[in-house]
């Protein structure tokens, strides 16, 4: 038979038992049923001591788990953070793209209509100097009138020798009739017109020393002949400047009467106003 003492539940049944014999004899019948029962009863012991023990195994991997998952939400919760700093950064960076964007998109806009503008000039600019060229033919086949084209304009040179009679700053009448086609075709162009005198590096004579003390003054006052011709002819007068360079651009070495009477000139240049550009247009060149 079992040890009946090693569980309490026995004693409490021992207990019992000695209270039954207390009372009086009982049956072998009777004693053997609550020995059963007692039996049973520590088999429903031992099953719930071993379920209690699952249990707390079970309450143990719980516990890990549930640490487990704790930790991982820390992980995610973390990440989370840092994810959201990141969309809100991009948010930043897409704001700023964006307008950025809309400034480049009104550059580009401005960009398209000063290309537009610098087009139609140039085109204004090119009819001008296809129809200086026909119509100064002669004059440039002869060397008299060269024109040409510059970064920004035209440069019309004109020789003094068929626009000013020597030593004088009163136009020639051939000279006028020169001067009169150029100014009707610079007209049509909103440019600045700037008129240069150039002389040689000679002296002047006594008999002009009078009114011209230099070169300086004479190259001046040949220029500013030309501009007062070219507002006669409704050239806006704001348009218009007069520069001296007396002899100190010359276009060739001042070496004989050939080469002086090259640096003696009329050069008209047309440059853009303030705002305007045309040097990324090519014109047409003399011959071209």
């Amino acid at each position: 038979m079992k040890d009946l003492s090693s569980n309490p539940w026995n004693i409490f049944a021992i207990a019992g038992l000695m209270a039954v014999y207390s009372l009086g004899c009982v049956s072998s019948s009777e004693y053997r049923r609550v020995e059963v029962d007692l039996e049973a009863q520590q088999r429903q012991n031992a099953g719930l001591t071993e379920q209690a023990e699952k249990l707390k195994a079970e309450q143990g991997y719980l516990y890990e788990e549930l640490a487990q998952n704790l930790e991982a939400f820390e992980d995610l919760s973390i990440e989370h953070q840092v994810l959201q700093r990141k969309a809100e950064s991009l948010s930043r960076s897409e704001a700023g793209l964006e307008t950025k964007l809309e400034a480049q998109s009104q550059r580009l806009v401005a960009s398209t209509k000063n290309l537009e503008d610098a087009r139609a000039e140039v085109s204004r600019l090119t009819s001008t100097y296809t129809d200086l060229m026909a119509d100064l033919e002669s004059e440039v086949s002869s060397g008299q009138i060269e024109i040409e084209q510059l970064r920004e304009g035209l440069r019309v040179s004109v020789s003094d020798d068929i626009i000013f009679a020597s030593g004088s700053a009163d136009l020639d009448p051939i000279g006028r009739q020169v001067l009169d086609k150029v100014s009707q075709k610079l007209q049509k162009l909103d440019y600045t017109i700037e008129v240069q005198g150039h002389t040689d590096d000679r002296g002047l004579k006594a008999s002009l020393r009078s009114r011209y003390p230099s070169n300086w003054e004479l190259a001046a006052a040949r220029a500013s002949r030309v501009v007062r011709l070219m507002q006669e002819q409704g050239i806006d007068g704001s348009r218009l400047r007069v520069v001296s360079f007396a002899s100190f651009q010359p276009l060739v070495p001042n070496e004989n009467a050939e080469s002086r009477s090259q640096n003696r000139r009329i050069e008209i240049r047309l440059k853009p106003r303030s705002g305007q550009s045309v040097r990324d247009f090519a014109l047409p060149r003399a011959g071209d």
